[in-house]
């Protein structure tokens, strides 16, 4: 009984990537959907972004800081399971591919930028430097 609704789900969601033009490439797309998401919070001295890097090590995370925004790229290598080479595979969800968001976070010290990884979230704090003043007025004569 368990196995026959397993199997009819596993059908309807077979089915449904028929019914989507270029479907394997919308599935991995939406593989990441849960890889990147930040919270972008502001003080008076800094800036804090905290970033869900599921599955990534640092090693496969690239952090860059130009012109006011703050670019963050990953990859993420498949999973293999290889404890049982006879079994052919049902379902594969987790893929491997690349990813990047980028921020403008304007006014920041490039050189006190500091990030950790912690428990699959990355957390990259951007202390603020006082904003240059406007020069770009003219005045009239």
């Amino acid at each position: 009984m368990a196995n026959d609704l397993m199997n009819r789900y596993n059908d309807l969601f077979d089915h449904m990537g028929g019914w989507l033009d270029n479907s394997r490439d919308f599935l991995d797309t939406h593989a990441f959907r849960n890889i990147l998401q930040a919270d972008v919070a502001e003080d008076d001295k800094e800036y804090t972004v905290k970033i869900d890097v599921p599955g990534m090590s640092k090693d496969d995370i690239h952090l860059a800081y130009s012109d006011g925004v703050l670019t963050i790229s990953g990859n993420r290598s498949t999973f293999k399971d290889d404890s049982d080479k006879k079994k052919n595979l049902v379902r594969q969800e987790r893929s491997e591919g690349s990813v990047s968001r980028s921020f403008a976070l304007p006014n920041v010290d490039k050189s006190g930028i500091n990030a950790k990884l912690t428990d699959g979230v990355l957390t990259v704090v951007l202390p603020k430097i006082a904003p240059e003043a406007d020069d770009s007025t003219i005045t009239i004569e």
